[in-house]
């Protein structure tokens, strides 16, 4: 995790890691943190981390969603399916580069027009890859694609909330070996900063 930390320190983001469960419930409660990366691993251990982390979220804070193949989906997928009614799941091998394409979202190995991709013509879209599954037609509409892997299925979407919601906004990356794997090629130091920004509501990035 250390090209990601040093690339936002340099943007000038003020980070913290944590490696536990319980230091990420102590730090969510702390009201200290503006966003939250969350990087799936294959179980939960701490009953409380899903309601702590949706009362994080509730509470205007941005959340970075980061998943990988099942198994390595598990708090992601549980965050989503608690909050939204959508799981994460998928084993696809990627290992490519997505392009950008004018209104290529929703495009095979493309991704489109959005203030996370500014500046940015590829981006590697990880080893193994999983995709958003949705359980109903108004949980599909929570999401926007802004990325679709090579196999055709949402690879990076966002939530934007509401501006009568107190809730922050989301990204969803279903490729998170991207953070170490392959750091050098496309896109991924920008693609990172530029989303946090995002998340946060940070302008020209």
């Amino acid at each position: 995790m250390q090209h990601p930390i040093d690339a936002l320190k340099i943007k000038g983001f003020q980070v913290k890691h944590v490696k536990t469960e319980n230091e990420c419930i102590t730090e969510l409660a702390s009201n200290f943190d503006q966003i939250a990366w969350i990087i799936s691993a294959n179980e939960i251990q701490n009953p409380k981390f899903i309601s702590s982390l949706i009362k994080f979220h509730s509470s205007a804070g941005a959340i970075f969603l980061f998943a990988d193949n099942t198994p390595l989906v598990c708090h992601a997928s549980e965050f989503l399916k608690a909050k939204f009614g959508i799981t994460v799941e998928g084993d696809y091998y990627g290992d490519k580069t997505l392009t950008y394409k004018e209104n290529g979202h929703q495009q095979t190995g493309h991704f489109g027009e959005h203030e996370i991709f500014t500046g940015i013509t590829n981006l590697y879209e990880g080893i193994t890859i999983c995709h958003p599954v949705y359980s109903t037609a108004a949980s599909r509409e929570v999401f926007t694609t802004i990325a679709t892997s090579s196999d055709g299925n949402s690879s990076i979407a966002v939530y934007d909330p509401p501006s009568t919601s107190t809730e922050g906004r989301l990204c969803l990356d279903c490729g998170f070996t991207k953070l170490w794997y392959k750091w050098d090629s496309a896109g991924t130091a920008r693609y990172i900063v530029n989303a946090s920004c995002w998340l946060l509501g940070i302008k020209n990035f």
